[in-house]
C-alpha cells in the first residue's frame, strides 16, 4: 500500500453542458483527453452540470432539420458547420455525424440522470452514453424507459432511476440549476467553470483545452 500522501491540488470542473448542444459532445471528449495531460499536476474533479439551450421546448421535441433551417437559414452556413463539427470531434479523437438526429429532444429528464449519478460516481459514464445514444443512436433521450436502460447500462439502479424521474421536485431541481447558470451570464456552452471561479466557454482541442484550464486554475487560486 502507498502511504505517500498526495499533493496535487484540486482541480473542480464545473462542465455546464446540454446533450443537444453537438459542441459539448466535443466539449466532453476534449475535456477527457485534456484531462491526462493534467493528471500529473492536479486532481482532477469533473462535475457535469445542466444547462437548456431550448428552455421551454415541447415534452416531445421539435423536429430537428426544420428547427436548424429556421436558426440558420443558410444551408451553406449549416454545411460549413458540420465541417467544423467533424473536424473538431477529430482533433478530440471521435468521429460523429452532427445531422444524424432527427428530434431534439427536451433534455430536462436526461440532465435528471446525470445528476443523479453523482451520487455514484458515474455521472461522465451517464454522460458519454447519453451523448452516444442521441448523435450516434439515434434515441430518444426525453423518454423514461431510453433513460432507465442507459442508467443500467451505467451500472445504476434502473427502478431508482425511474423513480427520480418521476420526481416533481428533482425536475424541478434540475430546470432550476440549468435557469441559475444562464442567469449568471453563461450563454455558450460547453462552459468550463474552474474551482468555482473563472470559467470560459468553448470546446476547444484538448492541449489548448489543458492549458486553458491550466490558467483558470492560477486565476482562482
Amino acid at each position: 500500500m502507498n502511504d505517500t500522501p498526495d499533493n496535487r491540488p484540486r482541480l473542480l470542473i464545473d462542465i455546464v453542458s446540454d446533450l443537444v448542444c453537438p459542441w459539448c459532445y466535443v466539449g466532453l471528449k476534449s475535456f477527457q483527453r485534456a484531462r491526462d495531460r493534467l493528471m500529473s499536476e492536479f486532481i482532477v474533479l469533473p462535475r457535469i452540470r445542466a444547462y437548456e439551450l431550448n428552455p421551454g421546448i415541447a415534452p416531445e421535441g421539435v423536429d430537428r432539420r426544420a428547427y436548424y433551417e429556421k436558426k440558420f437559414p443558410d444551408e451553406a452556413v449549416r454545411a460549413q458547420m458540420v465541417h467544423h463539427l467533424k473536424a473538431a470531434a477529430a482533433g478530440a479523437g471521435f468521429t460523429f455525424e452532427p445531422a444524424a438526429p432527427t428530434r431534439v429532444p427536451n433534455t430536462l429528464k436526461a440532465h435528471q440522470l446525470i445528476r443523479l449519478a453523482h451520487f455514484d460516481g458515474a455521472q461522465e459514464r451517464v454522460a458519454d452514453l447519453l451523448y452516444a445514444a442521441h448523435w450516434d443512436e439515434g434515441a430518444d433521450i426525453a423518454d423514461d424507459e431510453t433513460l432507465a436502460a442507459i442508467a443500467l447500462k451505467a451500472g445504476l439502479d434502473p427502478d431508482n432511476a425511474r423513480r427520480d424521474l418521476a420526481n416533481a421536485a428533482s425536475l424541478a431541481s434540475v430546470k432550476a440549476e440549468a435557469a441559475a447558470f444562464r442567469h449568471a451570464g453563461v450563454t455558450g456552452v460547453p462552459t468550463f467553470i474552474v474551482n468555482e471561479r473563472t470559467g470560459f466557454s468553448g470546446a476547444l482541442p484538448p492541449a489548448k483545452l489543458a492549458d486553458a484550464l491550466r490558467q483558470a486554475a492560477v486565476s482562482a487560486s
